[in-house]
């Protein structure tokens, strides 16, 4: 509490600056005490969806059991329902959950007029997924080194999908033919069901896809997993290796992160409130086992190693694209 005396002793800016201090300590104490809303910026059923609701219904008990609401805003590859976030009152209240498909948009000037650094405060990570790699069961490579060798010989017939032009999967395509000389032929779906398909169908071979969508093919054999486009493994499937194990991929590391961000303006103190119950939240046992049962790897960071995950992807993505020309437009 500041006492009177002490307010008549302050000047005009210092009495502003104490008087927001005091405003914005209170908001944090009280908060939350209404619903809060976590803006999926994609339709119902997908990824980011998913991740919203898992983090949801664990997240609540950590934030004096507020009520957490998922609202699905999709449309313009994820800008919309971003924009309305940024666009939200920054009081906490309105949350974006999202994955690295902003940072591509933002790369290749996709994003609407919404500056992402400006517009949004980053909360916490919650999880990744590297993408996989892929082939038709009838294509004879059993591992990478195998498929380059064979593509290097046979790319005038080969082929690669993605879930769409300017998606991760697209992305990990482009790097893969960059790292070899190679110029397999990419194929864009709408949507990665089917493209895989297609590939289990051996309309096109080669797959860079979601390991959620490759994971029950490679299972039942009619498709072969033959890496994940990460620096390391993934502790739920140790069994496959990472890309970048086989030269020359070595800095090969493309994943669709999924994170929690807040509308600029925010009072650092309700940030960091909820910032610390996310956290919190994703050391649950149950929750993670929870995400890697759905082939999601646990990849928490804080505030600012989210912020430092968007800005090498501003950087690493906008580079690719130059080097594949890759444009959106």
């Amino acid at each position: 509490m500041i006492s009177k005396k002490f307010i008549l002793k302050l000047s005009a800016p210092a009495l502003v600056g104490a008087l927001a201090l005091v405003a914005t300590s209170s908001q944090a104490e009280t908060f939350p005490d209404k619903p809060i809303t976590i803006v999926v910026p994609f339709s119902a059923g997908g990824g980011a969806d998913l991740v919203a609701r898992l983090l949801g219904q664990e997240l609540s008990k950590n934030l004096d059991n507020a009520s957490i609401v998922v609202d699905n805003k999709a449309g313009a590859s994820g800008n919309i329902g971003a924009s309305y976030v940024a666009r939200a009152k920054p009081d906490g209240y309105t949350l974006l959950l999202t994955n690295s498909t902003m940072t591509i948009n933002a790369s290749v000037g996709l994003t609407q007029g919404l500056d992402i650094k400006t517009a949004l405060v980053p909360v916490a990570n919650l999880v990744s997924t590297p993408i996989a790699l892929a082939v038709n069961s009838k294509v004879p490579a059993n591992n990478v080194a195998e498929l380059v060798a064979y593509a290097k010989k046979n790319q005038d017939k080969l082929s690669y999908s993605s879930c769409g032009n300017g998606t991760p999967q697209h992305f990990a395509g482009a790097k893969f033919n960059l790292l070899t000389g190679l110029d397999i032929v990419h194929v864009p779906y709408k949507g990665c069901a089917p493209a895989v398909n297609d590939g289990v169908g051996n309309q096109v071979p080669i797959l860079f896809s979601t390991i959620p969508n490759v994971a029950p093919h490679a299972k039942a054999g009619t498709l072969r997993m033959l890496g994940v486009a990460s620096q390391k493994r993934l502790s739920f499937m140790p069994e496959v290796p990472a890309i970048s194990e086989t030269p020359p991929f070595a800095d090969m590391d493309i994943s669709v992160w999924f994170g929690l961000f807040a509308p600029a303006g925010i009072p650092e103190a309700v940030q960091k409130k909820i910032e610390a119950a996310v956290l919190a939240t994703m050391k649950e046992a149950k929750l993670q086992n929870e995400f890697k049962d759905r082939f999601y790897e646990i990849d928490v960071l804080d505030s600012k190693g989210l912020a430092k995950l968007v800005d090498n992807d501003l950087v690493n993505y906008k580079k690719l694209a130059e080097q594949s020309n890759i444009t959106l437009k």
